[in-house]
């Protein structure tokens, strides 16, 4: 199955579309390989920095400027700058008719009125060197290791197998109790054998009865025991990757990718076990109508390998009208929650009925694309019904002249139609989970995204977990970019500060202080230096270790939902509330939380949505205090506070016997510091004590 190419990340599209022509001139070049060597920041690829990641790949570039009239003379494939913010992939032109591919859904056909608002009139013309390789993608969706039964499962998977079949057994002599009924009761007038046969088939349908609900309780079983176990690992490992990777996504974005496992999820539980029983019946009821009458089977066989052919044309169809489909629901969630989250400024703004207009934009695309998908799956089925019904009309046709003609007892002929109205039913729902298996290609792809993005490091084992961290940090050497294409935000950074130092960094924003910080806690790779620990890297502490040892406040950290005393404790299984009140009195929260009705069972409400600005940052303070830490990080914690509760808590800060850094911008919080050292255009311009008059 040819595989998607679609980006994942917010800024990707440029790599993507690198990869989309890497793979139809023959590299293949697999998109997570380039992801892992090419890291696209959040400010994504201009044409120089594709044209040097194409070098790497072996496609030689060439940058030319055309009209829309021109595209067709371009070499393709070729890469379009589209609406001044994208790139897309120009595959060919042919009777006026541009197929073009986005890297947010696919492939379509755009109108000329919507290449000419988009096309910016610049164009990248790749072609491949002599150092281009052509080879074999590797296998970059192999899930099946990931997504696997433990022993448990086994069992219940074995019932649910055994029942099927037993209820099958039921299915097939249906057949045979209505030819038997007629042929030897009905027509010769023996109510004895009418009678026997309906006492014996009552049973058989009471036992089937208790078969069908015993499979069903079974099944949903196994269905909750799949559902947890899959479910759990996934969140296990979601919640472990980098933070790199959540912040190159949007959340309804991440949110579809976790919710991309119901349909996998299916397919283990439900459509493995359809699989192996409609398979099994089908090639039963076949034989039976072979063995009736070998003319009208044949005839079977050919309806459904029109069914077949039919089934076949949709698949590729339905698959890119379903991932067209699948990218405008996620752009519709995306601009809804965001939406949401940002009601406050929307209703400060008066701009309603802007981001109303927005938004329906977004869900017009999201019903288009559903109304494509749903016309084309219609008009397979329309034609679908179609042959069905001829074949039945010609078997009823032939099987009555043979009736007529004595050939077939009527009978027969029931018993006949009823194994092929089976047969049809089953092997159509046979190629059927075939086309769903093959439809879930998208989810299998997006779910890809997650299981196949290696956790954090240091996060399992391997650290010094028996040593405690004293409270030394040294920065040797430190480079750091967010993408390899892009110039350092960091630049040979390198400072040391000892055990119970208090430091403050000072700088212009936007000069590296906050990823500095971010770099200390492990957060981001660095491209090269290290940050030493006690005289220990990082990876040998293991990032866990680090962390448990470190009280950190950064400018975008949030509370969560419960109360007061859960989020300072930050919902420790047994939450010292003394030691709750000692941190709220160290962060000058202590008198107003004190006055609050429930006092530190106080909700904090959605992200601590029902306190101010300056009390949710003195509470994050005591969260971090609360860990009782060895190292003190700070990114503008007490930015929103008055001059009076800032100057408590500096006093309080100055008394702290561990080692504390914080970047800041107010001279009142940088005076409490003991040293100062300056950054400015990423790199240390001084490293002072701080003058005592």
């Amino acid at each position: 199955m040819k595989k998607l190419l679609l980006q994942d990340e917010l800024s990707e599209c440029g790599l993507v579309c690198l990869a989309h022509v890497s793979s139809k001139l023959g590299g293949n070049e697999a998109l997570n390989e380039l992801r892992r060597k090419y890291p696209v920041s959040n400010r994504g690829l201009n044409l120089r920095e594709m044209k040097d990641i194409a070098a790497d790949i072996g496609l030689v570039g060439r940058a030319v400027s055309c009209e829309v009239d021109e595209l067709a003379d371009l070499k393709t494939p070729a890469i379009l700058h589209w609406n001044f913010q994208h790139f897309v992939v120009l595959e060919k032109v042919k009777r006026n008719k541009y197929l073009v591919f986005d890297p947010a859904f696919g492939t379509y056909y755009p109108s000329i009125k919507d290449i000419s608002s988009k096309f910016t009139g610049v164009a990248l013309e790749l072609t491949p060197a002599a150092s281009f390789v052509r080879r074999r993608r590797p296998s970059e969706l192999s899930l099946s290791s990931w997504f696997k039964f433990s022993r448990e499962m086994w069992t219940p998977l074995g019932q649910i197998i055994f029942l099927s079949f037993v209820l099958q057994a039921y299915v097939i002599a249906t057949p045979f109790y209505l030819q038997t009924a007629i042929d030897q009761a009905a027509l010769k007038g023996d109510d004895k054998i009418l009678g026997a046969l309906a006492v014996g088939f009552a049973m058989f349908c009471v036992f089937n009865a208790g078969a069908t609900f015993l499979r069903g309780v079974v099944t949903t079983n196994l269905t909750s025991l799949l559902n947890w176990d899959m479910s759990l690992r996934l969140f296990r490992h979601l919640i472990r990757l980098p933070l790199p990777w959540f912040q190159k996504r949007r959340l309804a974005d991440v949110l579809s990718r976790f919710d991309a496992i119901s349909p996998v999820r299916d397919i283990l539980s439900g459509s493995l076990v359809s699989a192996i029983v409609d398979g099994t019946l089908a090639l039963v009821t076949l034989a039976m109508m072979l063995l009736y009458d070998l003319r009208l089977g044949l005839i079977v066989i050919a309806g459904f390998m029109c069914y077949i052919f039919l089934r076949l044309i949709s698949i590729p169809v339905t698959i890119k009208l379903g991932a067209a489909a699948m990218m405008a629901k996620i752009a519709e969630s995306g601009k809804r929650i965001e939406s949401i989250r940002a009601i406050q400024t929307i209703k400060i703004m008066g701009a309603e009925n802007e981001r109303e207009s927005e938004w329906a934009n977004k869900f017009a695309e999201t019903i288009k694309r559903d109304q494509a998908l749903s016309i084309v799956n219609l008009g397979f089925g329309t034609l679908q019904s179609l042959v069905d019904g001829l074949v039945k009309i010609f078997l009823i046709y032939l099987g009555v002249k043979s009736v007529m003609q004595h050939q077939m007892s009527i009978g027969v002929l029931y018993a006949f139609l009823s194994y092929q109205t089976q047969f049809s039913s089953k092997a159509n729902a046979l190629f059927d989970q075939y086309v769903k298996w093959r439809n879930t290609g998208i989810y299998s792809y997006r779910l890809a995204d997650i299981v196949l993005t290696k956790q954090e490091d240091g996060l399992t084992g391997g650290g010094m977990i028996d040593r405690v961290i004293e409270g030394n940090v040294d920065v040797r050497g430190l480079y750091f970019t967010y993408a390899v294409q892009e110039k350092y935000i960091l630049s040979n950074i390198s400072f040391s500060i000892k055990k119970g130092e208090f430091v403050a960094i000072v700088g212009p924003s936007g000069t590296g202080k906050s990823t500095l910080l971010k770099i200390i806690c492990g957060l981001y790779p660095v491209a090269a230096g290290e940050i030493l620990i006690d005289g220990q890297s990082l990876r040998s502490w293991g990032t866990r270790a680090v962390r448990r040892s470190l009280g950190v406040v950064m400018q975008d950290d949030e509370l969560l939902s419960g109360s007061i005393a859960e989020n300072v404790a930050f919902f420790d299984d047994c939450i010292d509330i003394d030691k709750v009140w000692r941190c709220l009195r160290a962060a000058a929260l202590y008198d107003e939380v004190n006055t609050m009705p429930m006092r530190a069972e106080t909700l904090v409400g959605d992200l601590g949505s029902t306190l101010s600005g300056g009390q949710k940052q003195r509470m994050l303070l005591a969260r971090a205090l609360y860990r009782e830490p060895q190292i003190l990080i700070l990114d503008e914690a007490t930015s929103s506070l008055d001059a009076e509760r800032e100057s408590s808590i500096n006093i309080a800060l100055k008394q702290l016997a561990i080692t504390r850094i914080i970047v800041a911008h107010r001279k009142e919080t940088i005076d409490a510091a003991d040293r100062i050292i300056g950054i400015d255009q990423g790199v240390v311009i001084f490293d002072r004590l701080k003058q005592t008059s």
